[in-house]
């Protein structure tokens, strides 16, 4: 198998339940002070996630389960300003993202400490929900390789070169499919996981930045692609890049695959569909993953998405 290149999380193993389903895991309340332990400097110093040292050899038998399409609509819907300059729509070479529009805002970095104590940076974006505070990620960003959750878990907005021009908002509890982690490997098709995080200032993350919309079920062939995180042969990871290349034949029992060279850090970015030229807004379909040398790999978010999804939604 083609090495994989992404990855990592950290703190008391999970149990795996005899049926799968959402899988949460609290922050404990002397964590959530994670403001205080993310200065600019820890911020710039993180290293990029580590990809999982285990995956398991073969995908679930039904990854791609049918379910009828669920669009979650992203806010705000509609903006005057158009994105400027528009970004290059065919770009299978990771390129500084200058267009600005809503995804400026709600693409971030997300901060934690792994199980082996050390401190990694991994991406993530805001989506639009009922009470304004979920994150969407990836899996291996909550839990490492031996079964241990993550801490210290903070998403920073906007972030640009150790600065979080929107706050610092700490993660109060995460959700993972519980099909994701099994017989002590990682199952790269269920690499999802969501973040439900504390307000700054009294304003959800929704409520600060705006919230991207999110589509499960998606029944598109071959979507559209935008992929945009923070990795860390990008610019150094000071600043948010995208690849917009061409779909490829997926791997690893993964849905979505590009041709993209985004490196370690970039792992939980957002993968977009039906993305809005104008307002900088699209559905999310995906969070990139994994990666090869020069392909990178996003999830389906099907019926297991969702049910995680929601789950996030009514913590």
């Amino acid at each position: 198998m083609t090495a994989l290149l992404l990855g990592l999380g950290a703190h008391t193993a999970v149990a795996e339940p005899a049926e799968d389903g959402p899988v949460e895991h609290e922050v404990p309340a002397t964590l959530r002070s994670g403001d205080d332990y993310w200065t600019p400097e820890r911020m710039r110093a993180a290293p990029p996630l580590a990809a999982p040292a285990r995956t398991a050899g073969a995908a679930p038998s039904t990854p791609f389960a049918a379910g009828e399409q669920v669009d979650i609509a992203p806010t705000p819907t509609a903006t005057t300003k158009r994105l400027f300059p528009p970004y290059a729509t065919t770009a299978a070479k990771q390129q500084t993202w200058k267009s600005g529009g809503l995804v400026a805002k709600t693409a971030g970095k997300v901060f934690g400490t792994g199980g082996n104590g050390k401190d990694f940076v991994a991406s993530g974006n805001v989506v639009n929900s009922a009470d304004g505070d979920v994150v969407v990620t990836v899996a291996h960003a909550l839990m490492d390789g031996e079964g241990r959750w993550s801490k210290n878990l903070v998403f920073v907005p906007a972030y640009k070169n150790g600065a979080a021009p929107y706050g610092k908002f700490p993660a109060r509890t995460m959700f993972m499919w519980s099909g994701y982690y099994k017989d002590g490997a990682h199952v790269p098709p269920f690499d999802f996981g969501m973040l439900v995080v504390k307000p700054v200032k009294g304003k959800t993350v929704v409520k600060t930045v705006g919230g991207q919309g999110i589509r499960f079920n998606s029944t598109a062939a071959r979507p559209s692609n935008l992929l945009l995180g923070y990795p860390s042969n990008g610019n150094g990871g000071k600043t948010l890049q995208y690849c917009s290349g061409a779909s490829v034949n997926p791997a690893y029992g993964m849905k979505y695959a590009m041709i993209c060279d985004m490196g370690g850090g970039s792992s939980g970015g957002p993968w977009f569909q039906d993305f809005n030229k104008t307002t900088g807004t699209g559905y999310q379909i995906s969070a990139h993953a994994l990666r090869n040398t020069t392909t990178s790999y996003g999830a389906y978010f099907g019926p297991e998405a969702l049910k995680t999804f929601q789950a996030a939604v009514a913590a």
